[in-house]
């Protein structure tokens, strides 16, 4: 019956954060935890499986030649290297630490994915140094909560003041990049379930690019990623709770 759940479960989860750009391990987490399955065994599950979506959206926005190269590779470059420092730190820490750090970074990608952007019309590039930042600080977050950083990415981006379709497009490909490094790094400490990570990483195939392909044709990035702020405080209180 998990099994099933789980399928179902990740394939819905792939399929709406795709439309925003983002690896659904932020909603599949705290429904691995809620169903019994240890927060250890969860992250690596979380990360895999970004991993799968994301890439899976990449691959279309690639084909679709929507994905700027020049943007996306600083963020992915920095990103790759802090997870693995995340993941080391995960594994010191107690899983409720590590649950209300998580609480905390839902409420604040909730918050940020509602703050205005100011002045007018939007930016097409980012700054180097900005990059890196950003990057950093989400390649470490993504390794030590197995949510892939793109809860931190995409706001912090749009609070920047870039395009949020091209945001939409960098998000995945930089994702793909840091929760795969985040989920070999996890496989070195033997916490992957098998059975779990693979129930969870293929339908998110199919999520992901169904995802991607929607946003791209049918829908604006602004209105998904209202939709996706409300997700983030509800699970934020759910998650709140347990680890209270």
């Amino acid at each position: 019956m998990h099994i099933a759940v789980i399928v179902v479960s990740s394939f819905i989860a792939s399929f709406i954060f795709a439309l925003g750009g983002l690896g659904s391990a932020v909603v599949l987490i705290p429904i691995l935890v809620f169903l019994g399955i240890p927060f250890s065994t969860a992250r690596p599950v979380g990360l895999f499986t970004n991993f799968i979506s994301t890439f899976s959206a990449t691959y279309h926005n690639f084909k679709k030649k929507t994905l700027n190269l020049k943007a996306s590779i600083p963020l992915a470059v920095s990103s790759f290297a802090l997870s693995p420092v995340g993941v080391y730190f995960s594994h010191k820490s107690s899983p409720k630490i590590t649950g209300i750090v998580f609480t905390a970074f839902l409420f604040f990608a909730g918050v940020m994915t509602y703050i205005p952007k100011k002045g007018k019309g939007f930016k097409k590039a980012l700054s180097l140094p900005f990059s890196i930042s950003v990057g950093s600080f989400a390649g470490f977050l993504s390794g030590f909560l197995g949510v892939g950083g793109g809860g931190i990415i995409s706001p912090l981006l749009i609070v920047y003041g870039l395009d949020p379709k091209m945001v939409v497009y960098i998000t995945p490909f930089v994702v793909t990049f840091s929760s795969l490094i985040g989920f070999l790094t996890n496989i070195g400490f033997g916490a992957v379930n098998w059975t779990i990570t693979l129930s969870a990483a293929i339908p998110a195939i199919a999520g992901g690019y169904l995802g991607a392909y929607i946003s791209h044709h049918h829908l604006s990035s602004k209105h998904v990623k209202w939709i996706l702020g409300f997700i983030f405080f509800g699970l934020g209180v759910k998650f709140l709770l347990k680890f209270l």
